[in-house]
């Protein structure tokens, strides 16, 4: 028996025997092609099926990176020109981007793609994407360079690993004359510049299956049901490689996590000459107050650049939130996306006028030893920290705007992650969220409401005006804390009469009580036609909301402006 066993043993790897055939076929590795397999040329079509917002805005980073790979090597070719890549080339249209081997194995084609498109820097080891800035300009400072990394990290490559190799690094850099400390990691390599593998894979079997980093959010519905799984062409998972680089990233401070604004571009070359032109330059732009504020900022930013043809070059924008969530802490998934379109002008106005009154602010940490540490000479572990602060006003404000809303839409009930109220100064006692410092931005956006609108908030404030005056008068040989309190007591009872109002009769109890106790209006005398038209059943709440929006962008004339915002309490952690 053992003899026939061994017979047919020596039978099967005979040679010209089926076994030896088979023996002899050699499977191709999940990286290489067979090059007389003849791999035809890709072609990307920027409207073909499957190509979602953030696939289209891959395709328009694939472009922006094909052209600083040009003009690195030819500063003075036109645009779009043929870019060598190895032994193959690349070819930018419109609305398509061809990718030819050359003859070769399209790995060969790839792998130089790949290595000019994604880079470390030296020494830092920070994340470095060429198609994001402009041909002919250096990496942004180390302290840009740092936020714009932590932002990939809370989007695109949260996961750890898809980062190998990180170091701690210690930096410092100077604002006024002061040096602050940023720590945070360089990186040996990360998963993009490898990523090349995958794109044969799926030339090689038709599709390929890619990790979270492709495509935060997208992932397996039902782990086992093949059907729901998320696969690639080898055209998807080539534009997905790049959608960190066509799409804008940033950090969510407020939400303890980051966005991703993709834009899908209508015309891949002006694309790839606008997108460098979008990247954030200052510290403080890496940071923003919500998603909407993100894709408000990359809208109005592109508006700008483009020549105000952002309606003309942007076919969707769409911004994807990333956060933890209660039953997830260690992983930061999608939990919002703000799909407005490509806004119109008078909305992008609004933005500006909003995102400029209240700005991001930069604020130092406290030192142990109390603050004023860290000034210029001090050695780097001296130097003091720092965050950006966000507005919970412009939070509001541009979620509003990115939804069609007037931008007071529900300022009554507004609150922020913590249930602090929008509509509320902020004390260290209370659950306020409002600043003193955003009264301003109130007051910036009151050009932006309807006529009628304008009288009801002005005619609180001539009503405001008198009562405040008439308590000045009362307690003018009181101490100035009596006249404060008593002002105060009494602001806090108009809005806690106004906030805690629920229907349309209490609104208007609230604003004839006012008015009544405030004597003669002349604002509500010439226009009591006008905001007669708020005070209807179906407008009860917008009368509410612009009652607050009064109360709180009320300034006040001498001796009544005493106590009329208190001051905001700073962070613990904050100088």
């Amino acid at each position: 028996m053992a003899k026939a066993v061994s017979a047919r043993k020596k039978a099967a790897s005979a040679p010209g025997s089926t076994g030896a055939r088979k023996k002899a076929v050699k499977t191709p590795g999940p990286t290489s092609v067979r090059k007389e397999a003849g791999t035809p040329p890709l072609a990307i079509r920027l409207h073909a099926p499957g190509m979602t917002p953030l696939l289209r805005a891959g395709a328009g980073g694939l472009a922006a990176s094909l052209r600083f790979l040009l003009l690195q090597e030819q500063p003075s070719a036109p645009w779009p020109s043929e870019v060598r890549l190895g032994p193959g080339s690349a070819r930018v249209e419109p609305t398509a981007i061809h990718l030819d081997w050359g003859g070769a194995a399209p790995e060969e084609t790839l792998q130089a793609l790949f290595q000019g498109a994604f880079r470390l820097t030296r020494p830092e080891g920070f994340i470095d994407l060429p198609g994001t800035r402009r041909p002919g300009k250096p990496p942004p400072n180390p302290e840009v360079g740092a936020a714009l990394q932590d932002a990939l990290k809370q989007t695109f490559l949260q996961h750890g690993q898809t980062t190998r190799g990180g170091t701690p690094r210690t930096l410092t850099f100077t604002v006024d004359d002061r040096e602050l400390l940023v720590r945070t990691q360089g990186y040996a390599s990360f998963v993009h510049q490898e990523a090349w593998e995958d794109v044969v894979r799926a030339l090689r079997q038709g599709t390929t299956p890619l990790a979270g980093w492709a495509y935060p959010g997208a992932s397996e519905r039902h782990i086992g049901l093949g059907v729901t799984k998320v696969e690639y062409t080898a055209e998807e998972a080539l534009c997905a490689c790049f959608a960190p680089v066509g799409c804008l990233t940033f950090k969510l401070p407020q939400l303890r996590g980051g966005a991703f604004v993709a834009l899908a571009p209508t015309d891949l070359v002006r694309f790839a000459e606008v997108r460098p032109r979008l990247t954030p330059q200052r510290l403080e732009d890496v940071s923003m107050a919500g998603v909407s504020d993100a894709v408000l900022a990359v809208q109005l930013a592109f508006k700008l650049e483009s020549g105000g043809r952002h309606r003309e070059l942007l076919s969707a924008a769409e911004a994807v939130a990333l956060r933890p969530l209660p039953w997830n802490q260690k992983q930061k998934v999608r939990c919002a996306v703000v799909r407005p379109g490509t806004l119109a002008d008078a909305v992008l106005d609004r933005y500006a006028e909003a995102s400029a009154a209240l700005p991001n602010r930069l604020r130092v940490l406290k030192t142990e030893g109390g603050p004023g540490r860290g000034t210029k000479g001090k050695q780097p572990e001296e130097a003091p920290g720092f965050f950006i602060a966000t507005s919970a006003l412009r939070a509001f404000i541009t979620e509003n705007l990115a939804a069609g809303r007037p931008w007071h839409a529900g300022f009554a009930t507004a609150t922020t992650e913590e249930g602090r109220f929008i509509h509320y100064y902020r004390t260290r006692d209370n659950l306020g969220a409002l600043l003193s410092e955003e009264k301003k931005g109130l007051i910036a956006m009151h050009p932006y409401l309807e006529q009628a609108e304008q009288w009801l908030v002005q005619s609180v404030h001539a009503a405001l005006r008198q009562r405040l005056g008439r308590i000045a008068e009362e307690t003018e040989n009181s101490p100035l804390a009596t006249r404060h309190n008593r002002m105060d007591t009494e602001r806090e009872r108009l809005r806690l009469r106004f906030a805690g109002a629920k229907t349309h009769e209490q609104v208007r109890e609230a604003l004839a009580d006012l008015w009544s106790r405030a004597g003669t209006n002349r604002e509500l005398q010439a226009h009591w036609q006008d905001i007669l038209f708020l005070l209807r059943p179906e407008h009860w709440r917008t009368a509410r909301d612009l009652a607050l929006v009064a109360l709180a962008s009320y300034q006040g004339r001498g001796a009544e402006s005493a106590g009329e915002a208190p001051v905001a309490a700073e962070p613990a952690d904050a100088e």
